[in-house]
């Protein structure tokens, strides 16, 4: 009877393993595939958001080179030197890490353009320097205001291109690193067995996607658009071709000899089943 009792503790003991394992496995397939949702999206939003930054730059280039409009009608061409009245003040407790302070936003309306929401200030209670019926100096081009001028500053609103631009850089100057950080693990993980053959060659998108990521970072801090897009859809490109890569017939086999090889378990199990010729699936 202790000898059954024995052999039920074994198997209720396998059995708890077995379910681990199991969840193990379900946990690793739902991280790969939050992974791979989190790559595709990331790298999507580089290439859509790169074309948008280089549309933008070229409304800022149009914007830069604009006149100042000689009559009061037209802003598509010109841009126009005017007032806005302010149509309404609104001031709002901060929370989150600007809790200390408050947040104050106007309602200009300018007598050429559409009304514009602006916000003079998201750390100061403003109301005591402007309030409903003031005028400010503004400039609006293409019927929206670029430009105000408060307490003898001028400032650039949301809808100048200057701002756009600088809103699409500082989004765009990581994000080539982050979706490599996050896509090369994956697809290193599902292309092990192939990568094993010959490790040193197969870090080359590796190698050549952080290069692209750190140009792209320093293209975005010297404000060089066009070129921050090259590098990013370049990236984008490179990062989605890494997975034909292990393929290649200069990658796939061995490296010739005296050429140094990453030695390991997989590694040398992976040059032994191909020499062999056995099925990868084989690998361990």
């Amino acid at each position: 009877m202790a000898k059954t009792g024995r052999s039920v503790d074994m198997l209720d003991i396998d059995g708890r393993a077995g379910r681990r394992r199991r969840k193990g496995r379900i946990r690793g397939v739902l991280g790969m595939l939050l992974l791979a949702a989190l790559t595709t999206s990331i790298s999507g939003f580089i290439v859509v958001e790169s074309v948008a930054m280089v549309k933008a730059q070229g409304r800022q280039n149009t914007y830069d080179k604009a006149p100042y409009c000689a009559g009061s009608g037209e802003t598509d061409d010109c841009v126009l030197r005017t007032n806005a009245d302010v149509d309404y003040v609104g001031v709002w407790k901060n929370s989150g890490r600007h809790a200390h302070g408050y947040t104050t936003n106007v309602y200009l309306v300018p007598t050429v353009g559409d009304t514009q929401y602006v916000t003079l200030s998201s750390t100061k209670d403003l109301s005591s320097s402007v309030s409903e019926g003031d005028q400010l100096a503004v400039l609006v081009w293409h019927n929206q205001i670029t430009r105000y001028t408060f307490l003898g500053k001028t400032h650039d609103t949301d809808q100048n291109p200057h701002h756009v631009v600088g809103d699409d850089l500082g989004v765009l100057a990581m994000a080539l690193l982050v979706a490599t950080a996050l896509g090369r693990p994956l697809l290193r993980r599902l292309l092990r067995n192939r990568i094993a053959i010959n490790p040193k060659r197969n870090r080359v998108p590796d190698w050549t996607l952080i290069a692209l990521g750190l140009a792209a970072a320093m293209s975005a801090l010297f404000h060089a658009t066009y070129v921050l897009a090259v590098f990013n859809v370049t990236g984008v490109a490179v990062l989605v071709l890494s997975v034909a890569w292990p393929f290649l017939p200069w990658v796939a086999t061995q490296p010739a000899r005296g050429e140094p090889m990453l030695l390991g378990q997989r590694g040398a199990a992976a040059a032994k089943a191909k020499a062999e010729g056995k099925p990868r699936r084989q690998l361990p």
